[in-house]
Protein backbone atom coordinates (compact mmCIF):
# COMPACT_ATOMS: atom_id res chain seq x y z
CA UNK A 1 0.00 0.00 0.00
CA UNK A 2 1.52 2.90 -1.03
CA UNK A 3 -1.08 5.59 1.05
CA UNK A 4 -2.38 6.56 4.49
CA UNK A 5 -5.57 7.74 5.05
CA UNK A 6 -6.52 9.73 8.49
CA UNK A 7 -10.35 11.21 8.95
CA UNK A 8 -11.24 13.97 11.31
CA UNK A 9 -14.95 14.79 11.43
CA UNK A 10 -15.21 16.63 8.28
CA UNK A 11 -13.15 14.77 5.72
CA UNK A 12 -10.78 12.33 4.87
CA UNK A 13 -6.90 13.44 4.07
CA UNK A 14 -5.28 10.74 1.86
CA UNK A 15 -1.27 10.50 1.58
CA UNK A 16 0.45 8.97 -0.99
CA UNK A 17 4.32 8.24 -1.79
CA UNK A 18 6.31 6.53 -3.45
CA UNK A 19 4.91 5.02 -7.01
CA UNK A 20 1.39 5.22 -7.83
CA UNK A 21 -0.05 2.84 -9.71
CA UNK A 22 -4.11 2.55 -11.05
CA UNK A 23 -4.45 -0.02 -8.79
CA UNK A 24 -3.37 2.34 -5.66
CA UNK A 25 -5.80 5.02 -6.38
CA UNK A 26 -8.75 2.79 -7.14
CA UNK A 27 -7.57 1.12 -3.39
CA UNK A 28 -7.58 4.69 -2.28
CA UNK A 29 -10.80 5.29 -3.28
CA UNK A 30 -12.79 2.85 -2.58
CA UNK A 31 -11.30 2.96 0.95
CA UNK A 32 -13.00 6.23 1.66
CA UNK A 33 -15.99 5.25 -0.59
CA UNK A 34 -16.99 2.24 1.70
CA UNK A 35 -16.14 4.02 4.93
CA UNK A 36 -19.16 4.78 7.14
CA UNK A 37 -17.65 8.63 7.99
CA UNK A 38 -17.61 9.11 3.80
CA UNK A 39 -21.48 10.53 4.48
CA UNK A 40 -20.93 12.83 6.40
CA UNK A 41 -17.49 14.46 5.34
CA UNK A 42 -17.47 17.28 3.30
CA UNK A 43 -13.86 17.36 1.42
CA UNK A 44 -11.16 14.84 0.66
CA UNK A 45 -7.41 15.91 0.39
CA UNK A 46 -5.13 13.63 -2.18
CA UNK A 47 -1.59 14.45 -1.23
CA UNK A 48 0.87 13.36 -4.18
CA UNK A 49 3.71 15.83 -2.85
CA UNK A 50 5.82 12.88 -1.97
CA UNK A 51 5.49 10.40 -4.76
CA UNK A 52 8.35 9.10 -6.79
CA UNK A 53 6.09 8.40 -10.12
CA UNK A 54 2.41 8.33 -11.12
CA UNK A 55 1.54 5.53 -13.43
CA UNK A 56 -1.51 6.37 -14.15
CA UNK A 57 -3.59 6.99 -17.39
CA UNK A 58 -6.69 8.88 -19.04
CA UNK A 59 -8.15 4.82 -18.82
CA UNK A 60 -7.52 4.78 -15.27
CA UNK A 61 -8.48 8.07 -14.27
CA UNK A 62 -11.70 7.33 -16.24
CA UNK A 63 -12.61 4.69 -14.14
CA UNK A 64 -12.07 6.56 -11.46
CA UNK A 65 -14.25 9.39 -12.51
CA UNK A 66 -16.81 7.23 -13.19
CA UNK A 67 -16.99 5.56 -9.62
CA UNK A 68 -16.94 9.27 -7.95
CA UNK A 69 -19.56 10.39 -10.63
CA UNK A 70 -21.83 7.68 -9.24
CA UNK A 71 -21.09 8.42 -5.91
CA UNK A 72 -22.06 11.68 -5.99
CA UNK A 73 -25.66 11.18 -7.10
CA UNK A 74 -25.81 9.59 -3.16
CA UNK A 75 -22.92 12.31 -1.57
CA UNK A 76 -24.20 15.72 -3.25
CA UNK A 77 -21.70 17.79 -2.05
CA UNK A 78 -17.70 17.31 -1.92
CA UNK A 79 -14.62 18.92 -1.92
CA UNK A 80 -11.73 17.45 -3.56
CA UNK A 81 -8.28 18.88 -3.04
CA UNK A 82 -5.24 17.91 -4.94
CA UNK A 83 -2.11 18.67 -3.54
CA UNK A 84 0.82 18.33 -6.26
CA UNK A 85 3.64 20.03 -7.94
CA UNK A 86 3.32 17.54 -10.44
CA UNK A 87 2.18 18.91 -14.16
CA UNK A 88 1.09 15.28 -15.02
CA UNK A 89 -1.07 15.00 -11.80
CA UNK A 90 -2.26 18.33 -12.88
CA UNK A 91 -3.72 17.04 -16.07
CA UNK A 92 -4.60 13.82 -14.96
CA UNK A 93 -7.02 16.00 -12.76
CA UNK A 94 -8.52 18.43 -15.41
CA UNK A 95 -9.28 15.21 -17.02
CA UNK A 96 -11.15 13.90 -14.14
CA UNK A 97 -12.97 16.79 -13.77
CA UNK A 98 -14.41 16.08 -16.98
CA UNK A 99 -16.16 13.06 -15.85
CA UNK A 100 -17.82 15.52 -13.30
CA UNK A 101 -19.10 17.41 -15.02
CA UNK A 102 -22.92 18.07 -13.72
CA UNK A 103 -22.04 17.11 -10.59
CA UNK A 104 -21.71 19.34 -7.19
CA UNK A 105 -18.20 17.71 -6.31
CA UNK A 106 -15.42 20.51 -6.85
CA UNK A 107 -12.19 19.59 -7.36
CA UNK A 108 -9.04 21.91 -7.15
CA UNK A 109 -5.27 21.55 -7.03
CA UNK A 110 -2.57 23.03 -4.60
CA UNK A 111 1.01 23.03 -4.87
CA UNK A 112 0.85 23.35 -1.20
CA UNK A 113 -0.70 20.95 1.57
CA UNK A 114 -1.73 24.16 3.75
CA UNK A 115 -3.40 26.04 0.81
CA UNK A 116 -5.60 22.92 0.24
CA UNK A 117 -6.47 22.44 3.99
CA UNK A 118 -7.57 26.30 4.03
CA UNK A 119 -9.80 26.09 1.01
CA UNK A 120 -11.97 23.23 2.06
CA UNK A 121 -12.39 24.64 5.72
CA UNK A 122 -13.85 27.56 4.26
Amino acid sequence: MTFNINWDKDGVYVKFRGEVTAQDLIDANNYVISNANFDTIKYQIFDFLHIDKFSITSYDISIIGTMDKSQSEFKQDMQVAIVTEDDYVAEITREYDHFMTGSNWTTKVFPKLDDARSWVKK
